[in-house]
């Protein structure tokens, strides 16, 4: 059996928009293999983002909304895409955020995981774990319609995939908080 580091890298040999709007992009990409062939992929770009997992009491706060995606009501933490150079400005952004969704101010942030979207889908999710905040008003423009939701860490996985529509990152940072709380 070759593995990939016996096989070399990877190289993106050029890269073609395909099709691009406000909020979607593909390009295809022509890529040389580490076997020494040549083909042609195909890949969503997609930001960078920086999500808040906002925990007070043992409990974390998230918010219910109707998302195009699935067509549904979706159970999900509060995330800002990370457009700046810096962490420092991500987290600012992130803090907006949090301010504008959930009415959170303040706060300690703490690096949980940052982990690849996915496998043809561009940008990474930085998850920050934010602490020692206060809830105020929220500052929602008159298009975001969304419920703020409390639930408790212990059994978090299984109330979000029982109970609520979510994501594939909502239910590992279940996971990853469960494992902390215990």
């Amino acid at each position: 059996m070759v593995t990939c580091q016996q096989m070399g890298n990877f190289k993106v040999i050029e890269s073609n928009t395909l099709y691009k709007s406000e909020k979607v992009q593909v390009d295809r990409e022509k890529i040389f293999l580490p076997t020494g062939n040549h083909v042609e992929w195909d890949v969503m770009v997609y930001p960078d983002f920086y999500l808040a997992v906002t925990i007070k009491d043992n409990n974390v706060l998230l918010t219910k909304e109707w998302r195009q995606g699935p067509h549904t009501y979706l159970t999900q933490f509060t995330k800002a895409r990370a457009n700046h150079k810096t962490e420092k400005e991500n987290l600012t952004e992130l803090a907006r955020e949090l301010k504008e969704e959930m009415g959170v101010e303040g706060g300690d942030y703490e690096k949980a995981v940052c982990f690849s979207q996915g496998e043809r889908l561009t940008g990474f999710c930085t998850v920050y774990f934010v602490t020692n905040f206060n809830l105020a008003k929220t500052k929602r423009d008159e298009n975001e319609i969304q419920e703020l939701i409390k639930l408790p860490i212990r059994g978090l996985y299984k109330e979000l995939s029982t109970n609520h529509v979510t994501m594939a990152e909502s239910l590992l940072i279940a996971k990853l908080l469960e494992e902390k709380l215990s």
